[in-house]
């Protein structure tokens, strides 16, 4: 992977060390960026890279500005928000060179939607501020960076993932994005190496990023042994990979670099991975392998028909065969084998559990404690892993391309690079499940399988997911088959996307609570009236017409009924309206329907923007990125005063219950100030025990795609049909997409 005839003055490099942030001290300041930085602009000056072709954006800590005293031709400047957005987004604009080199080195986060942001030096404790990472990268394939401005690209960037406390994650800002625009220069090659991925903090020993020192060290032993020539970065990356593998082999666990490359020698894709450890005998003194194959030892020892049981299965799931004699077999020879495979321990766990062989709660604590650091990001057991790339690796490519589709709806907001069915397997498998939610690998098992419909390959797929599930955890094949259902119905009404009843209800009027109506049926026609109702009338009236004219023009389980009332209505039970003409007995409407009620009183133009801004995070985001507000909050302004602070969020869970007592304001004051801070999906319990309320919105918003919340909560209605007393009953959405106007009011005819 080098260029013919490459000529290092025709090279340009941006590079970014932040040791210096706003908030001072331990934990904060970081010794390290500012000498990798040097060490890496002296090399390329070494190669014969003028001083002038490189930008330095460095915040170091006062001790280390003697690091960079010696570049005084650089251009240079803090690495603060302001430079940043100011180099990237104009001044490389103006390159005509032929290679173009990003590196950056300082604190790094996972941020809200999993993006990967990058600190700036304004960083303070509990405002983490940083450009998004992956934005970065993609920008150098706009027309932000010319087709004449660079050839191709090498970004480096060391700096860690881990993730926010859960309170932090909640409040942090949105990473900086340097450029909305496309890719249009999607041919121009790009070589992305990254020091960790999610999750990972990117190490530092004695002021050294551990991650840059192999780089360097890699780049520099190649320029030793070809001065003049383009570095072979393939060959750097099999180098930085083999020195970190090694590393997690001896010490259990560790950083895990990865590498993006794109066009970088054709026009396909693809995704440098760490491979697994070749079959070899591990490193004697590896501290996890050893508590590991003591716990076995305690756990078999005495019993040798189990020992050979066990031994056997292990061989089964591995498909190879005894590492030494029957009467050979031990614990650490056990422990061994199955290191072998990528997913032999967990497999090794697996059937330890499964053996009547006496084993404490605590020792398969302590045993799977081990094995994460064995064997990180693995929890198939070999014969599930060989099973489903059997079944996935037998489809035809365009069910490889639907698969991989399939995840990327799956597990919006990662980084998922991979096309291939087992790199996409292995990169959701990082993703660990938090169980019992539903692991994002077997979310998208579940989608491929209800998107191919009925047929051999869906049901082995489901039948997969079945078995996996029932291991697991208890309480996933549960969960399992309330998302396998909200799939079915959006595959059943698929072709009727656009479907939908609205209804219009004016504000009560009279003692009675009399009122006018409107409904429309939205589909492939547009829009029509199909009942107007100018004079007021009794509410069991409107009910009476909204049952004859769904059992009409509605599709049960699927036709999305809208409600537009008024704000002080939103607290209508209209999903607990009861229907029944075209059956044998009554249902609620919500419980057939997905009912979601709407509100346009107190959207205003010069707000709209954060309206259809919250509306556009729906569609990536999952129920955990809502907002919670809580059930006291005193005023209006108090709760508009939480929602204002939240852009961010796409929508927020009402706790109030009811009409609040005491000191706190009304429920329908809480409403009132979402809807004008712009807020697109609302949830609150209409009815219930206030404890018990509270317990159902959480069964609610366990972790799941946004757009599948208004058929969960349809099916969670339907499942307490009939119980009136139950809180679920009483789950209410407000659901308001910006695209999807109420039509214009009909003039009416009565006074």
């Amino acid at each position: 992977m080098r260029p013919a005839g490459h000529d290092w003055r025709r090279t340009h490099a941006v590079v970014v060390a932040v040791e210096q942030y706003a908030t001072r001290g331990e934990g904060w300041d970081l010794d390290g960026p500012a000498n990798d930085a040097a060490r890496m602009m002296r090399w390329l000056r070494g190669r014969g890279v003028p001083e002038d072709h490189m930008h330095l954006l460095a915040s170091p800590l006062e001790r280390n500005e003697g690091l960079l005293a010696e570049f005084t031709g650089v251009r240079r400047s803090t690495a603060d928000r302001m430079h940043v957005r100011r180099v990237f987004q104009d001044e490389l604009r103006a390159l005509d060179v032929d290679w173009l080199w990003v590196y950056w080195a300082g604190h790094g986060i996972q941020a809200a939607h999993n993006r990967w942001s990058l600190l700036y030096p304004e960083s303070r404790d509990g405002d983490p501020q940083g450009a998004d990472a992956e934005n970065l990268i993609s920008l150098l394939r706009t027309d932000r960076l010319p087709a004449r401005a660079a050839q191709r690209a090498v970004v480096v960037l060391d700096a860690c993932r881990t993730t926010l406390k859960p309170g932090e994650q909640a409040h942090a800002a949105d990473p900086d994005t340097l450029t909305n625009r496309t890719e249009a220069n999607v041919e121009r090659p790009l070589f992305v190496m990254r020091a960790s991925r999610p999750g990972q903090a990117a190490k530092s020993v004695h002021g050294v990023g551990l991650f840059t020192s192999k780089l360097m060290d890699e780049l520099e032993a190649g320029s030793r042994r070809d001065p003049a020539a383009a570095p072979d970065l393939d060959r750097v990356w099999q180098g930085i990979r083999s020195h970190f593998d090694e590393l997690a082999e001896r010490d259990g666990a560790g950083q895990v670099p990865t590498a993006l490359c794109r066009n970088w020698t054709s026009d396909e894709d693809y995704a440098p991975r760490r491979l697994p450890a070749a079959a070899k005998p591990p490193a004697e003194r590896n501290p996890a392998r050893d508590g590991l194959a003591l716990l076995v030892r305690a756990a078999l020892a005495d019993d040798g028909p189990a020992l050979a049981r066990v031994a056997r299965k292990l061989g089964t799931h591995l498909a190879a065969p005894l590492p030494c004699e029957p009467a050979e077999i031990d614990a650490v020879t056990l422990v061994d084998w199955a290191r072998t495979r990528p997913h032999g321990i967990a497999t090794l766990i697996h059937l330890l559990a499964a053996a009547p062989c006496g084993l404490e709660p605590a020792d398969l604590v302590s045993m799977k404690a081990d094995g994460r650091r064995l064997a990180p990001d693995r929890w198939l057991l070999c014969a599930e892993y060989d099973t489903l790339m059997a079944l996935l690796e037998a489809q035809p490519e365009e069910v490889a391309r639907e698969f991989t589709e399939a995840a990327r709806k799956e597990a919006v907001g990662t980084d998922l690079t991979a096309t291939a069915p087992r790199e996409v397997v292995d990169a959701l498998e990082a993703l660990l499940p938090d169980l019992p939610r539903l692991p994002r690998l077997l979310g998208t098992v579940e989608r491929a399988a209800a998107a191919a419909g009925d047929g051999p390959y869906a049901e082995a797929l489901r039948q997969w997911s079945d078995a996996c599930a029932r291991r697991l955890d208890a309480a996933l094949p549960a969960v399992l088959a309330d998302r396998r259902a909200t799939l079915a119905e959006q595959a059943a009404a698929a072709g009727t996307a656009d479907e939908r009843v609205q209804i219009r209800l004016s504000a009560p009027s009279g003692p009675a609570g009399h009122r006018t109506y409107q409904v429309w049926t939205h589909g492939a026609s547009g829009a029509e009236s199909v009942e107007v109702r100018d004079t007021p009338v009794a509410p069991a009236a409107i009910e009476r017409a909204v049952d004859t004219l769904l059992a009409r023009h509605g599709r049960v389980n699927s036709t999305p009924v809208e409600f537009f009332l008024d704000a002080r209505d939103l607290e209508l039970d209209v999903h607990r309206w009861q229907i029944g003409s075209d059956g044998p007995f009554e249902r609620s409407l919500g419980a057939e329907f997905p009912v979601a009620v709407r509100c346009t009183e107190h959207r205003r133009p010069q707000q709209e923007h954060l309206w259809r801004g919250r509306w556009e995070q729906v569609a990536h985001a999952r129920t955990g990125d809502l907002h919670w507000l809580p059930g006291d909050l005193p005023t209006m302004k108090a709760a508009h005063g939480l929602v204002s602070a939240r852009e961010d969020a796409p929508g927020v869970v009402v706790t109030a219950h009811g009409s609040a007592a005491g000191s706190a304001a009304p429920r329908t004051d809480v409403f009132t100030a979402c809807v004008f801070g712009g807020v697109p999906v609302m949830v609150w319990c209409g009815h219930g025990e206030p404890d018990r309320a509270a317990e159902e919105l959480k069964n609610l918003l366990t972790d799941c795609p946004l757009p599948e919340l208004p058929a969960r909560l349809r099916r969670l209605r339907a499942d307490c049909d009939g119980d009136d007393t139950h809180p679920r009953g009483g789950l209410a959405l407000l659901w308001d997409d910006p695209e999807r106007q109420l039509p214009p009011r009909l003039d009416l005819s009565a006074p």
